[in-house]
């Protein structure tokens, strides 16, 4: 028979992961415990049991607003670790979704059933592009297979959501469709669908959804600007993490200079997906978690930590290799908890995001920034330094329309 890993993925049996599925993930509580031993009180990973107090006291007040110091309490305690049972619950009330769900009651079927209208009379626009896509969406994963064995798949130590359903693909036709229907202006992009598929992974349909609506459209996600016709959000955020490698990681910046290669070349999909569509879920997840709470500043950390993890050996690679190492090793390599342990010891701060995504902007505009950060006069030099950087993307694929 199939095995699967905790997540649902088929692994070679010798590989199956035995670890309990409601243990804690020790992301960052390595490093938050050195730092608590400087005081005379160390803090542990809260439990189940305490998960679901701090969740309980973190959901939405009548009046729309978290707690004071919820978020800050959050921030702690996803870093120290969020026990896997709890992952669905605690994006939920994080990400204001349930109390979405309970204002906006039968609104998610009444989309759908104008979504398969679309499709029956075959008006969808975007119907070719999410059709292929959806047998492209985690073939391994037991919910995306086309004959999944849902005998082997109860028999495995994979953490099944409450709305268990061994055919992910038809709830996952419906939240693209869905959403294609609720925001017609972006429609569907590639990439949303191993969102939308991840997120599935861990809530039921209508939840999955609405998260997606949520990390789309709401503060500090604003997601939505990835997948714009002119590709606005994309060509910044490689701006800004080319930045921040150059930055952080300057002796591989300049090697892949050096090299040619382009952050184009290996980073899109791992930033307009959050990871999702390339590394393991062990990292995906945990990224997630701390992604809903902090917003793109975990992005650029564990992005800077998995390059830095294999920095020295990406410096003894020559430029065909080095691509086939980004492209198809690394992600399935990568130890999703000692990449978020190390990040957190990675000195980025939220002014050097804010830098760079000024720097782009006004580059995109013909302006620069003169050596304290502030708007300068425009500049010729400048304005060709940010042509130049969208050229580039552009002979790779990342392309304005």
């Amino acid at each position: 028979r199939c095995c699967y890993d905790k997540f649902g993925f088929i692994v070679e049996e010798s590989k199956e992961d035995g670890r309990d599925a409601n243990a804690l993930s020790e992301s960052g509580a390595s490093v938050e415990r050195r730092k608590s031993q400087e005081s005379p009180e160390a803090v542990e990973p809260l439990d189940a049991d305490g998960w679901s107090l701090l969740l309980d006291s973190c959901a939405l007040t009548s009046s729309g607003e978290s707690p004071e110091g919820s978020q800050e309490t959050l921030k702690y305690y996803m870093r120290l670790g969020l026990p896997d049972s709890l992952r669905g619950r605690a994006w939920s009330v994080i990400s204001a979704v349930n109390a979405v769900m309970d204002a906006r009651d039968g609104d998610y079927q009444s989309i759908v059933e104008e979504a398969t209208l679309r499709m029956e009379s075959k008006q969808d626009k975007n119907a070719s592009q999410i059709e292929r896509d959806l047998r492209r969406t985690f073939p391994s994963h037991y919910l995306f297979r086309s004959n999944s064995e849902e005998e082997d798949m109860m028999n495995s130590s994979a953490i099944l959501c409450e709305d268990f359903t061994p055919d992910g693909i038809e709830a996952l036709r419906r939240i693209l469709y869905a959403y294609s229907i609720y925001d017609d202006e972006i429609g569907y992009c590639q990439g949303m669908n191993f969102i939308a598929a991840m997120f599935f992974t861990f809530l039921p349909e209508e939840e999955s959804f609405w998260l997606l609506v949520a990390i789309m459209n709401d503060d500090p996600y604003s997601m939505r600007e990835l997948f714009t016709k002119d590709m606005s959000g994309s060509l910044e955020t490689l701006f800004v993490a080319d930045r921040l490698v150059r930055k952080l990681l300057p002796d591989l910046h300049q090697h892949l200079t050096n090299e040619g290669i382009n952050i184009s070349m290996y980073a899109c999909q791992w930033l307009m997906t959050i990871f999702s569509s390339n590394f393991n879920f062990d990292l995906v997840s945990k990224v997630w978690d701390n992604f809903l709470v902090e917003g793109w500043k975990v992005v650029y950390r564990v992005f800077i930590a998995i390059l830095s993890e294999c920095e020295e050996e990406l410096l003894n690679l020559p430029f065909e290799h080095i691509l086939t190492f980004l492209r198809d090793k690394l992600p399935g390599k990568v130890d999703g908890q000692k990449i978020l342990a190390s990040s957190l010891g990675i000195r980025l701060r939220s002014k050097h995001i804010r830098k760079y995504t000024k720097e782009f902007r006004l580059m995109q505009s013909g302006e620069h920034l003169n050596k304290k950060g502030s708007p300068g006069p425009s500049g010729k030099n400048v304005k060709h330094r940010g042509k130049k950087f969208v050229q580039k993307l552009s002979k790779v694929g990342i392309t304005k329309e």
